[in-house]
C-alpha cells in the first residue's frame, strides 16, 4: 500500500511538524522520510479511517523527538496511566520495600490454648494467596483471572497458601486451640469502593487471592442441563445459586452474570449466577466473583487455614477490632507469625504486566497509607505524592484535560524521561510488559526485530466515546540508548462488538510503529 499523507488521516499540524497538506511536507519535516512513510502507511489503513492518533518518540536525554504527531493532544491513556502509579510507588516506598503481614495474640498461651484472640494484621501485601510460586517467582500469565473469560484459569496452587504458611508458624508456637476469636485488623487505611474498567472493587488493606472467588463454568452433559460449576476457594463465604444452562454450540451464549447478591448477618453472601455455556468438549469460562467484604473473607480463610493445621479456631462476624486497643498488642513479645512479601518491584508487576484493575485500585491507598504514615486519607496523600513527582519531572501536575483523565504523549514522554534518571530505573523498566515476550504484550509483534526490546504499558477499552488503544514506555536500542514514547489511538465505533474487534488490530499497529522506530534507529 502506498504511503498515505498525514492530511488523509485527519491529523495535521503536529507540534514541530509542517502541515501534511503542504507539498513541502517532506522538505520541511525534521523526521526520517523512511520512518514517516512507514508510520503513514500504518495509520492510513482503511481499518483506521476516522481514527484520532497522537504520539511522540524521543531519545531519553534529547530535546527533540525522533517522531511526533499531535503530541500535545490530550488523549485517553486507559491503563497506560499505571506507569504513573508504579512510578509514584517506586519513588515513595522504594523498589526494595516489602510488606509485612503479622499475626498477634491478645492473651497468653497455656498448654496449647491461646487464652485470647488471634489477630491477623493487614500490612498492604497484595500478593497473599497462591500467586507467589514455590521458587519465589510470581504467576503472571495473561489473561489474568481478575478479568475472567473463556479458557482463563485461576492462579495455580492453593488460593489461601499464604494463610496456611502463617498457620504453620502459629502451630509451631504450640497453639492447638484458640479460646477467643480469629480476627482481621484492617486499620492500615479505611476501606472503600473504587470503580475500575472491569467493575467495582472493594479496596482493603487485606487482599486474599486478589479478593476474588474464582467460578469456572463447564457445560453439562446435554443441552438444557445446568452447567457444572467449580468454585475456589471454598470457604463458605459465598453460596452461588447455579442458574447457568448448557446450550447447543450454534446458539447464542449469554454472558455469565452475578445477580441479586444478598449479605447475611454472619457476613456471608448468597448470589445467583445466570447465563449459558455451549455444549462443547473442553470448554470452560471463568467468572470472577469480586469479594464485597474482604475482612470477613480473610477471617474465614484464616480460620480454615488454622483448622487445616489442627488448630481449633472460629471467627465471628459480630466481632470487630478496636484499633486503639489493638495497638497495645502489637508488641514483639506478642508476635506469633509473620509473612514478608516479595519486593515492591515484583509486586507491581501484577498491575503492570497483567494490567490487573483490582491491584491498580489498591496501590494508591497502599502507597498513601504507608508513605503517609497511616494518614486518615491515603488517596489524598497519594495524589499529593504523584503531583509532586510530576512537578519534579518538570510537568504541570494538573495539565489541561487531566480533570477528565486525559494526558498527552508529551506528558508521558517527559514523565518517562524523568523516570529514566531515577536510581530505581532498572526495576521500574523491568516491571513493564515486554513486547513479544510477556504480559499484555506477549502476542504483539512476536517475530519482529523489536521483540524483547520494547518495555511498555498497554492500555485499552471501549467506552461510549470510542475504542481506545494506548502504549507508553521504552524502546531499548543497542549501545544502551533508550527511546521514551507515548502512542495513542481512538476511534468511534458503532457497537461494543466492533470495539472489541478493533482492540487487537490497534494494539498490533502500535507495536508496528514501535518496531518501525526500533529498525530506523538501529539501521
Amino acid at each position: 500500500m502506498a504511503a498515505v499523507p498525514f492530511a488523509a488521516s485527519g491529523l495535521v499540524n503536529a507540534p514541530g511538524v509542517a502541515n501534511a497538506a503542504s507539498d513541502s511536507r517532506t522538505e520541511t519535516s525534521p523526521y526520517s522520510p523512511t520512518l514517516e512513510a512507514r508510520i503513514s502507511e500504518i495509520i492510513g489503513r482503511p481499518v483506521f479511517s476516522g481514527a484520532t492518533w497522537a504520539m511522540r518518540y524521543q531519545d531519553v536525554g534529547a530535546s527533540e523527538p525522533i517522531f511526533a504527531l499531535s503530541s500535545d493532544r490530550p488523549m485517553r491513556p486507559a491503563s497506560t496511566m499505571k506507569v504513573f502509579i508504579s512510578g509514584t510507588a517506586h519513588e515513595r516506598l522504594g523498589p526494595d520495600h516489602r510488606f509485612r503481614t503479622r499475626v498477634y495474640r491478645t492473651g497468653p498461651i497455656a498448654r496449647g490454648v491461646l487464652k485470647g484472640d488471634l489477630v491477623l494484621v493487614a500490612g498492604g501485601d497484595l500478593l497473599l494467596g497462591g500467586r507467589v510460586q514455590p521458587d519465589g517467582s510470581l504467576w503472571l500469565k495473561a489473561q489474568d483471572h481478575s478479568y475472567g473469560g473463556e479458557g482463563v484459569e485461576p492462579v495455580p496452587g492453593d488460593p489461601i497458601q499464604s494463610l496456611r504458611d502463617l498457620a504453620d508458624q502459629v502451630a509451631a508456637r504450640g497453639v492447638r486451640r484458640i479460646e477467643g476469636r480469629v480476627l482481621v485488623d484492617a486499620s492500615l487505611f479505611r476501606q472503600g469502593e473504587e470503580t475500575t474498567g472491569n467493575g467495582s472493587v472493594q479496596v482493603s488493606p487485606m487482599m486474599i487471592n486478589d479478593n476474588i472467588v474464582d467460578v469456572i463454568a463447564r457445560p453439562g452433559g446435554v443441552v438444557g442441563a445446568p452447567a457444572v460449576l467449580e468454585v475456589t476457594p471454598q470457604l463458605g463465604y459465598v453460596d452461588i445459586i447455579n442458574e447457568v444452562t448448557t446450550v447447543a454450540p450454534e446458539e447464542t451464549v449469554l454472558p455469565l452474570r452475578f445477580v441479586d447478591d444478598v449479605e447475611h448477618e454472619d457476613g456471608t453472601h448468597t448470589v445467583r449466577l445466570t447465563g449459558s455455556v455451549p455444549l462443547s468438549a473442553g470448554y470452560h469460562t471463568l467468572r470472577p466473583y469480586a469479594v464485597p467484604g474482604p475482612v470477613r473473607f480473610a477471617e474465614l480463610a484464616f480460620a480454615e487455614a488454622l483448622r487445616g493445621k489442627g488448630i481449633r479456631a472460629t471467627s465471628d462476624a459480630t466481632s470487630s477490632i478496636d484499633p486503639k486497643a489493638m495497638a497495645n498488642h502489637r508488641r514483639p513479645e506478642k508476635l506469633v507469625a509473620e509473612l514478608v512479601s516479595p519486593p515492591l518491584s515484583e509486586a507491581v508487576k501484577v498491575m503492570l504486566k497483567l494490567s490487573s484493575n483490582p491491584h491498580t485500585a489498591h496501590w494508591p491507598y497502599v502507597v498513601g497509607a504507608i508513605a503517609g504514615h497511616e494518614h486518615d486519607n491515603p488517596e489524598a496523600v497519594y495524589e499529593e505524592m504523584r503531583s509532586t513527582l510530576f512537578t519534579e519531572a518538570g510537568l504541570d501536575p494538573h495539565p489541561p484535560g487531566s480533570e477528565t483523565g486525559l494526558y498527552s504523549p508529551d506528558h508521558f514522554v517527559q514523565f518517562l524521561t524523568h523516570m529514566a534518571g531515577r536510581p530505581y530505573m532498572r526495576e521500574y523498566h523491568d516491571g513493564l510488559p515486554i513486547m513479544g515476550v510477556d504480559g499484555t504484550l506477549a502476542h504483539v509483534q512476536v517475530n519482529s526485530p523489536a521483540a524483547g526490546h520494547v518495555h511498555a504499558k498497554t492500555g485499552g477499552g471501549s467506552p461510549t466515546s470510542g475504542s481506545v488503544r494506548a502504549l507508553a514506555g521504552y524502546i531499548d536500542l543497542p549501545g544502551g540508548r533508550r527511546v521514551a514514547f507515548g502512542s495513542f489511538i481512538e476511534k468511534v465505533v458503532a457497537t461494543p462488538e466492533e470495539g472489541a474487534a478493533f482492540q487487537p488490530i490497534a494494539m498490533e499497529a502500535l507495536g508496528e510503529i514501535a518496531t518501525a522506530v526500533y529498525e530506523e534507529e538501529t539501521s
